[in-house]
């Protein structure tokens, strides 16, 4: 969901300058290149296509059936470019204020904003399930017609890809961030 997509992409930033804390105190430029490449490197390939697949296949999901009220996201040839733009604002805007955190000592800071999107995320998707657990247009849903994800037919492609994409995400950011903190090891000598 696109409500949940980019402050989760703000705060894949700031786990990204959270791993990569180490070389960051370093205050030597390329270790902060290196680790805000790896964050877009991550962005790019493991996260950013996520919500552009749900939003090309399931817009009304995608947008939990709020204020877009045209069926597919076609209808509106801005919404896409402007998701990518705000995703990567958003993306190294959380990397490059948490590294200028962590450089400050305010890692604790960094770590409950993160915190806190995530629990923000939780909180959208569940306490939203009578949007977030429907599939259809923004029609279907305000008349009522919209089916739930298990009751609808496709319902187990988009499970499947949902799945797949949690699986996708979680396995790269992992290696990712034991890339970022294993770099960092060599720094405490």
């Amino acid at each position: 969901m696109v409500q949940v997509d980019v402050p989760v992409a703000f705060a894949l930033g700031q786990i990204f300058a959270d791993a990569a804390k180490k070389q960051l105190l370093t205050g030597k430029p390329e270790y902060y290149l290196s680790a805000l490449l790896k964050n877009n490197i991550y962005q790019i390939f493991f996260f950013s296509w996520i919500p552009v697949y749900f939003l090309a296949n399931y817009f009304g999901w995608e947008t939990t059936h709020m204020w877009w009220h045209k069926d597919n996201v076609l209808a509106y040839p801005f919404f896409l470019p402007l998701f990518i733009l705000v995703f990567f604002f958003a993306a190294n805007s959380g990397f490059c204020l948490s590294a200028l955190l962590i450089r400050k000592g305010r890692l604790l800071l960094v770590r409950a904003s993160y915190v806190g999107i995530f629990v923000y995320s939780l909180v959208w998707i569940f306490g939203l399930w009578h949007r977030t657990s429907y599939l259809g247009t923004y029609n279907e849903w305000v008349h009522g017609t919209a089916k739930r994800v298990w009751d609808t037919s496709g319902g187990e492609t988009f499970i499947y890809m949902l799945f797949f994409t949690l699986i996708v995400w979680f396995v790269a950011l992992i290696l990712f961030i034991k890339n970022l903190i294993s770099e960092g090891k060599h720094l405490d000598t």
